[in-house]
């Protein structure tokens, strides 16, 4: 798995245990403070759940452990997680903490060896009757620039502060955790750990918890490493020749599967990130996403009032991949008929790095037209994100950047014919309602209060979105 890897296997599980204490103290006061490495926060099964990983040197310590304080400094508990060898002779630490009070602010610290603690971080949970969540696409973090086209730069015109500048603007927010729909980094191949230390270089990451999709991008064994993920759901890896039978992206593509719940919200997230070469070859991605939508409303029937799925590669597509064949196959194969059969209500991907969203859609076709206020729709919401990092935008109608030039099946558009070179002429898909290419980072706030949910997207320059509505149930 790690060819470099020099250090012996250091995987073990240590049952999750936790000692009670009215002591007061921080890391000061006990064991070199040391700042650990990609340190990041991923929401737990539920609302009272957080995860935690972190990175360190190998031969630093093989015990993962952390220690949970309230607002006052008292210590509450101290959890084990797991150690395991990671890339680059690292290994990634996790920790998975429950029993969290709702609307209650916490410090903690973290430690490889039980006696050398971090510096404390600080995290909060949400209200019981409402939160909010931000929707981040593509920040496909590189060690290089932002799109020479763009409409806004970072300070130095590279992804990583692009990134940063995004993430500055979602704390302000005041969101309870973050929603990525893939693509966190950017080489694929074996991935490459400097582009995930620029992906969690924001401080806000250490205190507000991100929940990833695996994007195509992303099919490399650090994805694992560096996430640590509730519920998700084990398969096989399927390795063929669309994955040039490789074990590690086949891994990938078999990972990332799995479901949370936030209060009365149901979120679950679908690993799209393979290729598919025929609706044929789709049609075992499609039951693993049925399985896991499956085991997903099963465990958790009757306590939620809203269903998102999150994936990476949009179905209501409007610019360069808009006919990418992959895609057309997950259709085909039923990915959409999934959407209508567990009723889901709002479907967050990414992928083509542009704005848009759909009317309310079932069987493929719109159910409610309403744009801004939209009662019992009944039907999935389609919403794609453009790039939160501003690495590149892809537009509308592109004749030379649109990817599949020639397919006559695939999109369906408004005015009742397929394939791009119909879209080419100016037809946006019949699915579309909004489109927009602003060439500027973004992010989307989502409120949820009760049976009503509310959008407002944003560039990062403006306080104005350039796209809100309502649902309401």
């Amino acid at each position: 798995m790690c060819k470099k890897l020099s250090i012996l296997l250091l995987g073990f599980l240590i049952a999750a245990g936790a000692c009670t204490s009215t002591q007061t103290y921080s890391s000061i006061e006990k064991g070199a403070q040391f700042m650990p490495e990609t340190l990041g926060l991923v929401p737990g099964a539920s609302a009272a759940e957080l995860n935690f990983t972190w990175y360190a040197d190998a031969g630093s310590g093989d015990v993962s452990q952390l220690r949970l304080f309230n607002e006052q400094g008292k210590l509450v508990k101290t959890v084990n997680g797991t150690a395991n060898p990671a890339s680059e002779g690292k290994v990634s630490h996790k920790v998975s903490v429950s029993g969290l009070n709702p609307h209650a602010r916490y410090r903690y610290s973290v430690s490889n060896n039980g006696s050398d603690w971090s510096y404390d971080y600080n995290f909060r949970t949400a209200k019981q009757d409402s939160f909010s969540f931000a929707c981040v696409g593509d920040p496909q973090l590189t060690l290089g620039e932002q799109d020479k086209t763009s409409n806004l730069f970072s300070a130095d015109k590279t992804t990583a502060q692009g990134w940063k500048d995004t993430i500055v603007q979602i704390a302000k927010a005041g969101v309870d955790f973050i929603a990525g729909v893939g693509d966190q980094v950017d080489i694929t191949a074996k991935g490459n750990e400097n582009e995930y230390r620029n992906f969690f270089a924001p401080d806000e990451l250490k205190t507000i918890p991100f929940a990833p999709a695996v994007g195509n991008h992303d099919r490399h064994y650090p994805f694992g490493y560096h996430f640590n993920l509730p519920n998700e759901q084990k398969f096989e890896p399927i390795v063929n020749a669309a994955n040039k039978n490789d074990l590690e992206t086949g891994t990938a593509e078999a990972a990332g599967n799995y479901w949370y719940l936030y209060n009365n919200t149901l979120f679950v997230v679908l690993n799209t990130s393979a290729y598919p070469d025929s609706a044929a070859a789709a049609e075992p991605y499609i039951d693993r996403f049925d399985t896991t939508l499956n085991a997903a409303t099963a465990a958790n029937r009757g306590k939620y009032t809203w269903l998102f799925v999150q994936h990476h590669k949009s179905t209501a597509s409007i610019a360069q991949h808009i006919a990418d064949e992959d895609i057309q196959y997950y259709v085909e194969a039923g990915f959409e008929k999934l959407m209508d059969k567990y009723n889901v209500d709002f479907v967050l991907a990414g992928h083509d790095h542009v704005y848009a969203r759909s009317y309310a859609m079932r069987d493929g076709k719109p159910v409610n037209t309403d744009r801004d206020t939209i009662a019992n729709p009944g039907a999935a919401i389609y919403l794609t994100v453009t790039t939160a990092s501003g690495l590149k935008y892809y537009n509308i109608f592109d004749t030379e950047g649109i990817y599949v030039k020639n397919n006559t099946a695939y999109p369906y558009l408004v005015n009742g014919l397929t394939g791009s070179a119909s879209y080419l002429q100016g037809n946006m898909p019949l699915s579309n309602s909004v489109g927009i290419q602003n060439k500027k980072p973004e992010y989307t706030v989502i409120q949820v209060s009760g049976k009503s949910v509310s959008f407002k997207t944003y560039d990062i320059d403006s306080g104005n979105p350039i796209d809100s509505f309502t649902v309401t149930k």
